[in-house]
């Protein structure tokens, strides 16, 4: 009896500091949580939204991944409330962006708070863009832009996978990478067929090999998006950068019926070797126009294709770049192989994988 009796005091007790213990917690006062003026901010470019990072102590808004801001078409954004207010309209930036622009959010107890947006990447001396891609999101590559290579019979896709296994975005880079997989060789490669082609302008890549075994056959190209002056080569191809095997040097190269079936590959060339620094960040380029063919490599003018105007022109097909001839770009990794001709050579499995990253991709206007 006497134990039972200890047991239930102790009990008693043990309950007793219990609710005092909880009737503590419950009278304990919880911080409200902060709410700010402008909690999201976000513009769209294509079907995508870049979403901007909100420092609320400095009240700065950074927004990365766009370069031309003439690609944004539409702004959004979060307040406080629906008092809440901001002017100026976001939406009047539109066309007008510039690097950093300013708008207060005035709460409905009168307090107005200034903050600062700002296109991390907004480059001035980008104009007349057609076309671009930082390659921000990681994940398959934009699907508004790009479409995986398909795998065909020429050396440079024989190895495509169709995978985004081997082409994806990682770390603001487009990865193309060629690798032996399972006993199967698997190379990545997207394009804009279908996507977006143009006549004249610039294209600019930022790209860089890492990984170049023998065999490796990385390309920066332009391939015509109808044969409206008939089958490959008549209708042109534009090899902005290849390299193969280990050699120190990447290739410029045009292919046209006058060039690749008539064999005119002297007076003028056709092709150049330049000597770069692959492995490093590199700027390759063309400019394409009715007259010429100009390449480029960091901004150094390194090749160039004129326009011969042919008398014969409809025959000797020299010339195939014409206004109505638009080109679409390819940006692959290949893999050479053993059959006779691979310009890449053997495929060296111990050192695969392979692999090209691009940082970004410009096509703009040429002025006039």
């Amino acid at each position: 009896m006497t134990m039972r009796k200890i047991f239930l005091l102790l009990s008693m007790m043990f309950i007793g500091f219990s609710g005092i213990a909880c009737s503590d917690d419950e009278t304990s006062e919880i911080a409200p949580q902060k709410k700010y003026p402008l909690t999201a901010f976000a513009v769209k470019v294509g079907n995508s939204f870049y979403h901007g990072k909100i420092n609320q102590t400095t009240h700065k808004v950074e927004i990365g991944g766009i370069s031309d801001a003439k690609l944004i078409t539409e702004v959004d954004y979060t307040l406080f409330d629906g008092q809440t207010t901001i002017s100026p309209d976001p939406t009047t930036f539109i066309d007008n962006w510039k690097k950093e622009q300013t708008v207060t959010v005035s709460t409905p107890d009168g307090v107005k708070t200034t903050y600062t947006i700002v296109l991390t990447k907004f480059d001035e001396t980008v104009t007349n863009l057609l076309f671009s891609d930082d390659f921000d999101v990681d994940g398959n590559p934009d699907p508004d832009k790009w479409v995986l290579c398909q795998k065909n019979t020429s050396d440079w896709c024989d190895e495509m996978s169709e995978s985004y296994d081997q082409a994806y975005v990682e770390d603001g880079k487009l990865i193309l990478k060629a690798e032996l997989v399972d006993g199967e060789y698997k190379a990545g490669g997207i394009e804009t067929n279908g996507k977006f082609n143009f006549t004249y302008g610039k294209v600019e890549v930022k790209a860089r090999l890492t990984s170049y075994p023998n065999g490796a056959f990385p390309a920066i190209w332009m391939m015509p998006q109808s044969s409206v002056h008939g089958g490959w080569p008549q209708s042109g191809e534009i090899d902005i950068m290849e390299h193969v095997k280990q050699e120190s040097v990447i290739h410029h190269t045009i292919h046209t019926h006058y060039t690749y079936d008539l064999g005119n590959t002297a007076n003028p060339s056709n092709t150049k070797q330049v000597t770069c620094e692959f492995g490093d960040w590199i700027i390759y380029a063309v400019e394409k126009t009715a007259e010429k063919l100009t390449f480029y490599v960091n901004g150094e003018e390194t090749f160039s294709y004129p326009n011969l105007h042919l008398a014969d022109e409809a025959e000797m097909k020299q010339w195939p770049f014409t206004e109505d001839n638009p080109f679409y770009i390819i940006l692959n990794m290949g893999l050479g192989g053993d059959r006779d001709g691979s310009w890449a050579g053997p495929i060296d499995d111990a050192n695969l994988p392979a692999i090209m990253e691009v940082d970004w991709i410009r096509v703009s206007k040429l002025d006039e």
